[in-house]
């Protein structure tokens, strides 16, 4: 009964150890899948009914890891113990030593395999030979109740464990006629692991969705002139190739010449009808600017010309802004006499620089 009493308490506090088992930094279920042997030495608390003293054993286990929870092992051991000074009745007034042996196969659950230290319980059945001096030996089958740990003490380079501490108490019942004989063992083993860990099953990465497809070029636009402008979007139809144009497809050298009558300011009608035109792109084109230059012929004196001139561009400064083009898009200046483009010595060419030019100023954006 003692020796149940104190298994129940070993069990309990080694519980009690277990529960707050940290995980180290670096947690490695490394050895699930590898073998160990464990040499270990203990004490055997023997069964009063034996007439034995408490002595020590020794022995080994072999076993492997079987899981992230269980592991297996058969356990062999040996030692000897003497009289504790009592006769037994059978053998009086005889004393006698005894000598018990035997092995286990045991089931272990282990917790918390990825910690420094990690408990485990275990249930086994064995075989046991009681060897007492000048009797018969007594064979008899066992079974085993216990609780452990395997306690990390090295590891290699790469982490994996290489040897661990191994406590370990159990009660082992051996089985004979009558009333079971229990022994309390206490010992402590040092286990060596080896051979390669079971492969981790590889978790395949998802197959990354193939890229969406690239957007289809856009459509060709209808390009009458062939100026880089859609016909949809083009202000000034059927320019000349080659002409650089703006974003809306007008040229961006443009001049425009009105003729004047001599010593006139007044508009010509042909003048009002190229105006109007002048009014419908200034509208169409929002961006375009004009600068308005008024010019005269070589008769009369140069101020007077220089007036004249003055008053030739204010007059279609006047007519476009009349017609509601913005003032701030359009600047006058009266040049005189100073810039012919014909011989002002016949009367053609004289025509010709009686005359406005319009001048577009703008970049076209």
């Amino acid at each position: 009964m003692k020796h149940s009493q104190v298994l129940i308490a070993a069990v309990a506090l080694g519980l009690a150890a277990a529960a707050p088992a940290k995980a180290d930094d670096h947690p490695w279920n490394d050895e699930v899948g590898k073998w160990f042997v464990a040499p270990f030495v203990g004490m055997t608390f023997v069964d009063d009914e034996r007439l034995l003293d408490d002595g020590m054993h020794y022995g080994a286990s072999i076993g492997k890891h079987l899981s992230e929870t269980w592991s297996a092992q058969l356990t062999g051991y040996a030692g000897d113990f003497d009289n504790d000074g009592r006769k037994p009745e059978w053998t009086w007034p005889a004393t006698f030593d005894g000598s018990i042996s035997g092995a286990s196969l045991d089931l272990m659950r282990v917790f918390a395999r990825d910690g420094r230290f990690s408990p485990y319980v275990l249930g086994g059945i064995g075989y046991q030979s009681s060897d007492y001096e000048g009797t018969e030996r007594d064979d008899n089958v066992t079974a085993s109740l216990g609780l452990g740990a395997f306690w990390d003490l090295a590891r290699s380079a790469d982490g994996a464990r290489v040897v661990q501490l191994v406590p370990e108490v159990r009660s082992r019942w051996d089985m004979q006629t009558g009333d079971a004989l229990n022994d309390l063992v206490a010992q402590v083993g040092i286990a060596f692991n080896w051979g390669a860990p079971r492969p981790t099953p590889k978790v395949e990465e998802p197959t990354p969705p193939p890229p969406p497809p690239p957007p289809p070029p856009p459509a060709k636009c209808a390009d009458s002139d062939g100026d880089g402008v859609c016909d949809t979007a083009d202000k000034c139809p059927n320019t000349p190739a080659g002409t650089k144009v703006d974003k809306v497809g007008c040229p961006l050298e443009q001049t425009l010449k009105l003729l004047f009558d001599f010593d006139s300011a007044e508009l010509r009608p042909e003048s009002i009808t190229e105006l109007e035109r002048v009014v419908t792109f200034m509208s169409d084109v929002p961006f375009a600017k004009s600068m308005i230059e008024g010019h005269t012929d070589s008769k009369g004196s140069d101020a007077y010309n220089l007036a004249l001139s003055d008053r030739r561009a204010k007059a279609v400064f006047d007519y476009l802004t009349s017609r509601g083009v913005d003032p701030a898009r359009l600047s006058s200046i009266g040049k005189g006499e100073s810039a012919p483009i014909a011989d002002n010595k016949t009367a053609e060419g004289r025509q010709m620089n009686r005359r406005v030019m319009l001048i577009r100023t703008d970049s076209g954006m």
